[in-house]
């Protein structure tokens, strides 16, 4: 009886977490992107993108790895608020500091410049905030955290229309989530008191930021290449081939929520045969979900980016591929680090950026955006295949 209610449990905090995605990405991708694209024509669109992919890279690659990072050491250290919430202070600085240098040709002005430092602030304490739910397994409160994020971005949408500035929208939207969790939740408070175990935190800390940031940067190399190599338009029509793909990859994120959240909190260990039914899993949904983008994709082009539909076609099979096998990866990976060090995460990370670099420098210039294409699925297979050996081998000692 008992166990029957934990799996009802588990169903019932599953969906509760793809509906906060669900609803945030929805808004994202169904209103705000669409809208930015039609407004500001394909070249214009894409130096958006190009800023937005800073954001994307240092918010889940801060923000996100230390509320792991907290999950995780709970099990050993009693932390405290401001041991995460210091470092995100301090690696946000850094964050913000790179991107207003790399990016200084494409931004406008000194206003654009705040905005996206402070943008980038709120972001990460954004993929942070939810460590709120995840620590009390309380994920309806995840779900309302992510649903009032999401109608901040619609809000958001209305200043776009008053003020002109796209930057608006993120800004309201990350805000309205941010002051909801400061209102109702406690990771916020005594936001500077640091437990006995604060180098610790920094140390453990640091190494899955900086793994997280070589994941991120992977994800988001398309649109931080092609803006140099082949401009902006290019960007636009990459990023929209792969829209429905890096949702699903979005998604997973939830999934990954939910096994961590449980395997830290059970202190359970992972022996071969789980690991192999994981991997099944996490197989099988894949196989589920390049069907679905392979049907879904054209359709969502040619309703929200009919102009692009042409442009697209002869990329969108590999391009959707590439984001399934990251999407597998991600999950993958979430379920080796929970048993394994972190250095091994870091390893694989940057063999696989350091194989797309060199691909895409190789293919691109050749192939030109069906050559870029081309080099990341291929960096992508090798990917989840040393994902897959690293998780037997240390599975078997469990074994």
């Amino acid at each position: 009886m008992e166990k029957a209610a934990n799996k009802g449990k588990i169903a019932a905090n599953t969906v509760y977490t793809i509906a906060g995605a669900l609803v945030l990405n929805g808004v994202l991708q169904i209103l705000v992107y669409p809208r930015l694209a039609s407004e500001l024509g394909a070249e214009a669109n894409g130096t958006v993108l190009y800023l937005m992919a800073f954001v994307n890279i240092l918010g889940p690659s801060i923000g996100q790895a230390l509320n792991n990072s907290r999950l995780v050491l709970r099990r050993d250290m009693d932390v405290s608020n401001g041991d995460f919430n210091v470092e995100i202070l301090l690696y946000t600085a850094l964050g913000a500091a790179v991107t207003l240098i790399a990016a200084r040709n494409a931004l406008p002005g000194g206003a654009a410049a705040a905005a996206a430092a402070v943008l980038i602030l709120l972001t990460n304490f954004r993929y942070y905030g939810d460590v709120e739910y995840r620590l009390s397994l309380n994920y309806r409160g995840f779900f309302i955290y992510y649903a009032i994020c999401g109608a901040g971005y619609a809000a958001g949408c209305l200043l776009y229309r008053l003020t002109g500035a796209w930057y608006v929208i993120f800004l309201t939207g990350e805000a309205c989530a941010l002051l909801y969790l400061a209102a109702t939740g406690s990771v916020f408070r005594n936001f500077f008191a640091r437990s006995p175990f604060f180098r610790t935190v920094i140390r453990k800390g640091s190494a899955l930021v900086l793994s997280y940031f070589v994941t991120n940067l992977t994800l988001n190399i398309d649109r931080l290449y092609l803006k140099h190599a082949l401009g902006g338009e290019a960007v636009t029509v990459y990023y929209v081939a792969s829209l429905i793909g890096k949702t699903l990859v979005l998604f997973i994120a939830p999934v990954n929520v939910i096994v961590i959240s449980y395997l830290t909190k059970s202190g359970e260990r992972l022996d071969r045969r789980r690991f192999a039914r994981f991997a099944g899993i996490g197989c099988a949904a894949a196989a589920v979900f390049f069907l679905i983008c392979e049907i879904g994709t054209p359709i969502f082009i040619r309703i929200f980016y009919p102009g692009l539909q042409e442009a697209v076609k002869p990329i969108l099979t590999v391009v959707t591929l590439t984001q399934i096998l990251a999407m597998l990866s991600a999950y993958l990976f979430i379920i080796v680090l929970t048993f394994t060090s972190e250095k091994w995460q870091l390893l694989l990370q940057g063999c696989h950026l350091g194989l797309v670099l060199v691909l895409i420098f190789l293919m691109t210039g050749k192939g030109g955006l069906g050559g870029f294409s081309a080099a990341v699925l291929i960096a992508g297979v090798a990917r989840v295949a040393a994902v897959l050996v690293l998780g037997f081998a240390k599975s078997a000692k469990e074994s």
